[in-house]
């Protein structure tokens, strides 16, 4: 494991889109706050989910797990979501090598992923 800041999950919804504003390093140990993150979208379906990486230091395996199962999920409810960045290198190879980087909508930031989602 990584030393350095433990990932944090803040969520909001801002201009009819979830966003989830992921800080610090995301590693297996992190799993319960990233699905307590997802778990407090579920009284409410809106149209899209950001999920903002531009804090993400370092990701792991488990945490691309977290965002495949999340870009399932919202597949199956014919949601969007969308990852912000910019994204850190360390993030970029992970989704490189995993060859997963296709399956995800990448913005450059936040509010290009917000025009994506169609948020005015």
């Amino acid at each position: 494991m990584n030393s350095g800041p433990r990932a944090s999950v803040k969520v909001r919804e801002h201009r009819g889109c979830w966003v989830l504003d992921v800080e610090g390093q995301a590693d297996f140990d992190e799993g319960d706050v990233l699905r307590s993150a997802m778990e407090e979208t579920n009284g409410k379906t809106l149209p899209a989910m950001v999920i903002d990486l531009s804090a993400l230091t370092f990701a792991d395996t488990a945490f691309l797990h977290w965002l495949l199962e999340a870009h399932r999920a919202h597949e199956n409810a014919g949601t969007l979501l969308i990852l912000a960045g910019p994204l850190s290198p360390q993030v970029v190879r992970l989704l490189t090598i995993t060859g997963t980087i296709d399956h995800f909508t990448v913005a450059g930031d936040i509010e290009a992923a917000l025009v994506l989602a169609g948020s005015s």
